[in-house]
């Protein structure tokens, strides 16, 4: 009995997708690593209190006040917030790389006449225009998905470009509507956009999914 041939695109598509699941999934572990050892610190805090005012008048506990208030500011609003805003920052430039790297691949094995430097426009909105117009890759398809990802975009360049400062951004209508219809993302005094660690693991679950329909799409022949 003759052995199949080996589809060699089907074999690329999965190699191509378990990577990107893996790079994913390193995460999410990492954001559960992270997130924990935040929450850690922070109930370490709070025992320490509790230990500290044991025994003390309410003029000793005000003393106590001035500093644990202080420390439990700067794990929840400085350091939670940097490093959920660079999470969310590396989520969208591994979105940014794996789609400019199937635009490169598929020029590649497809032997496209023009290259993706060629194309005008920048980073995800660029590839998209390539893959839509080389590979003819149907985004209506995964309009759902991708609509995510341009949200998802403005959301980055607001964190790179202005520090999370809304009011700082050239889409500031749009980024105030963003947060007004998302649960995980709030405003600190009226500017200044907080991440909620859910928002972080419905990003990564949406770049996985526009990936997989993407990479369905693009080695579907």
């Amino acid at each position: 009995m003759a052995l199949p041939k080996w589809d060699k695109n089907k074999i690329f598509a999965n190699f191509i997708k378990r990577q990107a699941r893996n790079r994913l999934e390193e995460f999410r572990q990492y954001t559960l690593e992270i997130e924990s050892k935040f929450n850690s610190d922070k109930n370490a805090l709070s025992n320490s209190y509790d230990e500290a005012v044991k025994g003390l008048s309410e003029d000793e506990i005000r003393e106590v006040d001035d500093y644990f208030p202080d420390n439990y500011y700067m794990i929840e609003e400085i350091y939670i917030d940097m490093y959920r805003k660079s999470t969310l920052v590396s989520v969208y430039s591994f979105l940014e790389n794996s789609m400019n790297d199937l635009c490169r691949c598929l020029s590649f094995r497809q032997n496209y006449p023009v290259m993706l430097n060629d194309l005008r426009n920048e980073g995800i909105v660029r590839a998209k225009d390539y893959l839509e117009k080389l590979a003819k890759i149907d985004f209506s398809a995964i309009n759902g998905e991708w609509s995510h990802m341009k949200t998802l975009n403005k959301i980055r360049n607001c964190i790179v470009h202005s520090e999370g400062d809304i009011k700082s951004s050239k889409n500031s209508s749009q980024l105030e509507n963003i947060v007004a219809n998302n649960p995980s993302l709030s405003l600190r005094n009226e500017r200044n956009i907080k991440i909620e660690r859910e928002y972080i693991d419905f990003s990564i679950n949406k770049v996985e999914e526009f990936l997989d329909k993407l990479y369905q799409q693009a080695f579907a022949n």
